[in-house]
């Protein structure tokens, strides 16, 4: 039990310190890039690759925003 333990803890630093290419991301989600960019990140920065933890911290204001508002 403590082996899987280590491996999740070592798995998600590495993950958090990865960059995601966001027009590779656009394209396995099926939406538009720019779509992405405007709904997500508030920046007017022109942003082609974010951290894993910044794009689930940006997912997960999106959706809290959006399920107050329905």
């Amino acid at each position: 039990m403590q082996d899987l333990e280590f491996k999740e803890l070592r798995m998600s630093k590495t993950s958090v310190d990865q960059a995601v290419d966001l027009k590779a991301f656009a394209d396995l989600a099926g939406f538009p890039v720019e779509l992405i960019k405007k709904e997500l990140f508030s920046k007017n920065e022109d942003l082609q690759t974010v951290s894993i933890d910044d794009l689930r911290s940006a997912m997960l204001k999106y959706l809290d925003s959006t399920m107050l508002e329905a």
